[in-house]
C-alpha cells in the first residue's frame, strides 16, 4: 500500500475523531509542532523509519516529547500508530491531515517567495490583499530564494503574480535583445 493511501486513511480517521470531539483545532495545532519538528529534526524523523529501534522505544520518545505539550486524543493516536506498527508513517499522516483540515475549513494555501523572510506586518498585508482580491481564507507559506534580488513571487492555486527583480530584468534583456533600436550615422 502506498504512503499516501496509508497517510490519508488515518488522516481521515483522526480528523473524523477530532471534529466529533470538539478538538479539531487542538489536534490541528499538534500535528502542526509534529510536522515542525520532523522539519526541523532530521534525526527524529530517522528514528520514525529506524526498523532496528524497538517500537516500545518509539513510544517512549513520542511520549516525552509530547506528553503535556499535546491533547490526549493526540497521544492516544500516537500510542495507536505506534501499536500497529506505523509511526514511520507519522510525518505522512500530519501533513495530510493538515491538508484535510484546510480543506474542511475551506482554507487555501498560497506561496510567497522573497528574498528574505518576511515580518508579521508584512505577512498579514499580503494575507489581507489576497483575502480582499481572491475572497479566500489563506494559509501562507514563505520560501525564501536570494536568486529573486528584490520583490516577490506569489503563487494561489493555478496563478502566479512575479513581482520580483530578477524576472523584470531578464524582461529587460530580452527586450534590448530584439534590437529594436536605430543606429544613428
Amino acid at each position: 500500500m502506498s504512503v499516501y493511501r496509508i497517510a490519508s486513511r488515518y488522516a481521515k480517521s483522526l480528523l473524523t475523531l477530532s471534529h466529533e470531539q470538539g478538538v479539531l483545532e487542538k489536534v490541528n495545532q499538534d500535528l502542526l509542532l509534529f510536522s515542525e519538528i520532523c522539519k526541523t529534526n532530521h534525526d527524529f524523523v530517522l528514528m520514525l523509519k529506524n526498523p532496528i529501534i524497538t517500537h516500545d522505544k518509539k513510544l517512549n520518545i513520542l511520549e516525552s516529547i509530547f506528553v503535556n505539550k499535546v491533547n490526549e486524543l493526540t497521544l492516544a493516536f500516537f500510542r495507536i500508530i505506534t501499536r500497529k506498527y506505523r509511526e514511520a508513517y507519522l510525518p505522512a499522516i500530519a501533513q495530510e491531515f493538515h491538508n484535510l483540515y484546510n480543506v474542511k475549513k475551506q482554507i487555501q494555501t498560497a506561496q510567497i517567495t522573497t528574498t528574505s523572510a518576511l515580518d508579521e506586518e508584512l505577512r498579514s498585508e499580503f494575507k489581507k490583499l489576497i483575502h480582499k482580491t481572491f475572497g479566500k481564507e489563506i494559509e501562507l507559506k514563505e520560501k525564501i530564494d536570494k536568486d529573486l534580488i528584490g520583490g516577490f513571487i506569489l503563487q494561489l492555486e493555478d496563478r502566479q503574480i512575479d513581482n520580483s527583480l530578477s524576472t523584470r530584468l531578464r524582461e529587460l534583456k530580452m527586450k534590448f535583445s530584439e534590437k529594436l533600436y536605430q543606429k544613428n550615422r
